[in-house]
C-alpha cells in the first residue's frame, strides 16, 4: 500500500513519516519583479517633468515615500501607487499648484503597472520547478498581495507546480514557513528555502535548508547577516541550474541515504530473506532438527 507521501508521478517521502518540501520564492527569484517597478517610477518621473516638476526629484521622492509606507504598513499592492500620489500632492505643494484628479489618477495607473506586466521567468526557473515536482512537496511563499501574485503564478504557467501559497503582506516568512513545518510533517533537514533575499528569506535558515539565489538585488535596506549554527546549511547558487545541480540533486541524495538506512533497519527486525539465484540461505533456528526428523520418519515409512 503506497504511503500517503507517494501519488502517481510523484513520491517526496522523507524519514519518519515526514515529507520533504520546497519552499520557494517568487518576485526576484522565479519571475522578473524590481525592473518592472524601476521603469514605473521612471515614468512617474517623465510624467512630472511634463507637469513642470523635476524628473530626478520626482523619482528620489517617491522612492522615500514607497520606503516609508511598506516600512509602516507592509506590502500592500497599493503602495507604490499610492506614494506617487503621495509625491505628486507634495510637488504641486512646493510649487504653489493644485493637483488635478485625472493626473492622481495617472499617478495610480502607473504605481499599479507592474502587477499586470506579463511574468518573466529567470532561465530554467520552470524546468527545475518542473522535475523537483516529482520529488517535494512544493510552496510559494512571498510578500506582497495574495490576488495579484495568485494572477503572477497562472499568467506564467506555474499553478500546477505549486501545492500551496503563503502570501504576506508582512515581513514574517519565517515564522509561517516553521507552521508550515509542523502544519505538513516536513522534515527540514531534507527541504530548502530558494530566495534572492538574505534579510527576508535567509531569515528561513533556521527553520530549514536556505538556497540563496540573488537573481535580483532586492531591496535596499535587504542587507544582513545569515543567521548562525542553525543546524542546517546555507547554499550560494548563481542560477537555476546550479539550483538543481548542486543545491536539490544533494537534498535527493540525503534523503534517498537516510531512507535506505531507516529500510534497513527494520528489515533487520522483521523481513524475510529473498535468496538471489544459486544462493543458501541460512535455515531458521530449529529448521535443521525438523527436517532430520521428517527425513528419519520417511525411512520408517510413517
Amino acid at each position: 500500500m503506497a504511503r500517503k507521501c507517494q501519488v502517481p508521478g510523484r513520491n517526496f517521502c522523507a524519514p519518519n513519516g515526514k515529507i520533504a518540501a520546497l519552499f520557494v520564492d517568487i518576485d526576484g527569484t522565479i519571475s522578473v519583479c524590481e525592473p518592472y517597478f524601476e521603469e514605473a517610477k521612471l515614468r512617474f518621473g517623465y510624467f512630472m517633468e511634463l507637469r513642470g516638476f523635476g524628473r530626478a526629484k520626482a523619482v528620489k521622492l517617491v522612492r522615500e515615500i514607497e520606503l516609508a509606507y511598506v516600512e509602516k504598513h507592509g506590502f500592500e499592492r497599493d503602495a507604490l501607487a499610492t506614494a506617487m500620489v503621495g509625491a505628486y500632492r507634495q510637488l504641486a505643494k512646493e510649487h504653489g499648484k493644485r493637483t488635478n484628479k485625472f493626473d492622481r489618477g495617472i499617478c495610480e495607473d502607473i504605481g499599479r503597472s507592474p502587477f499586470f506586466r506579463e511574468p518573466e521567468l529567470f532561465a530554467n526557473a520552470a524546468a527545475v520547478l518542473g522535475r523537483s515536482h516529482h520529488n517535494f512537496r512544493i510552496i510559494a511563499v512571498s510578500i506582497g498581495n495574495r490576488e495579484a501574485q495568485k494572477y503572477k503564478i497562472r499568467q506564467a504557467g506555474l499553478a500546477t507546480v505549486f501545492d500551496d501559497m503563503i502570501i504576506t503582506q508582512r515581513d514574517d516568512k519565517a515564522g509561517l514557513v516553521k507552521a508550515a513545518i509542523e502544519d505538513y510533517g516536513i522534515d527540514p533537514r531534507y527541504s530548502a528555502f530558494i530566495g534572492n533575499s538574505i534579510r527576508s528569506d535567509g531569515a528561513c535558515l533556521r527553520e530549514t535548508n536556505f538556497m540563496h539565489l540573488p537573481m535580483e538585488p532586492g531591496w535596499a535596506f535587504d542587507k544582513a547577516a545569515l543567521p548562525k549554527d542553525t543546524g542546517f546549511q546555507a547554499f550560494q547558487m548563481k542560477d537555476w541550474r546550479e539550483v538543481e545541480e548542486r543545491g536539490i540533486n544533494r537534498l535527493l541524495r540525503r534523503r534517498q541515504t537516510a531512507l535506505e538506512s531507516e529500510g534497513s533497519h527494520k528489515c533487520g527486525e522483521h523481513a524475510q530473506v529473498t535468496p538471489k539465484p544459486g544462493q543458501r540461505v541460512n535455515p531458521k533456528p530449529g529448521a535443521k532438527a525438523r527436517a532430520g526428523k521428517a527425513s528419519r520418519n520417511k525411512q520408517r515409512g510413517r
